[in-house]
């Protein structure tokens, strides 16, 4: 279930390589996406992640909240209307889901799928450029608050994406919202609130 769930990551925080490229981004844009990056050590919030079917005109909606400790403590929490999701400190990672009753720990090491989605939840939370590779072409919708548009260059991502909307707030210093736009029309839109930056987070938490 975890897995399936988290599966929407797999395509929007696969690594892109957008960043060293002609991708009609100016210079400004490019060093406020390295201060970003520079001046977050923590952040957390909460999240709605509303998911639109359009073969059945129904919008599902979950509830949850994250939190994200630099260089790899994060946790990402369904908490409405299921209660699962996944907490590491870098090295072990702990999986859980209220329906099953599945509460376990194991390394990270050996879930390589998990691992990747960690890595890129951490690279895109904090605007980690180095991190990023080359799996979606990139440019500025806007500039004020900031919106990133991306395109899947992969074949295997094209087939299901047609494009992903990455809305920074009002004051450009972290992600508000993501939308993924599907070929099918389908979409998903999640929304950050309450996000605090750089406040002293419990190590429980992860």
């Amino acid at each position: 279930m975890i897995k399936s769930a988290l599966a929407l990551f797999v395509f929007i925080l696969m690594p892109f390589t957008g960043w060293g490229k002609d991708q009609s981004i100016p210079a400004d844009v490019l060093e406020k996406l390295h201060e970003i990056h520079d001046s977050i050590q923590t952040v957390s919030g909460s999240f709605v992640q509303k998911k639109h079917l359009d073969v059945f005109d129904q919008t599902l909606v979950s509830r949850g909240s994250f939190a994200i400790d630099r260089p790899g403590r994060i946790r990402w929490a369904y908490e409405e209307p299921s209660v699962f999701g996944f907490s590491s400190d870098g090295l072990q990672v702990r999986r859980w889901s209220e329906e099953s009753g599945m509460s376990q720990s194991a390394p990270l090491s050996r879930d390589p799928v998990l691992s990747v989605i960690v890595d890129q939840m951490l690279a895109w939370s904090t605007m980690d450029l180095q991190a990023i590779e080359d799996h979606f072409s990139l440019t500025l919708a806007e500039s004020e608050p900031m919106v990133l548009e991306l395109e899947p260059e992969a074949k295997e991502l094209r087939d299901i994406i047609s494009k992903v909307l990455i809305s920074f707030d009002s004051t450009s210093t972290h992600i508000e919202k993501i939308r993924i736009l599907e070929h099918d029309s389908d979409r998903t839109n999640i929304r950050f609130e309450e996000v605090s930056l750089n406040q002293d987070l419990d190590h429980e938490l992860f």
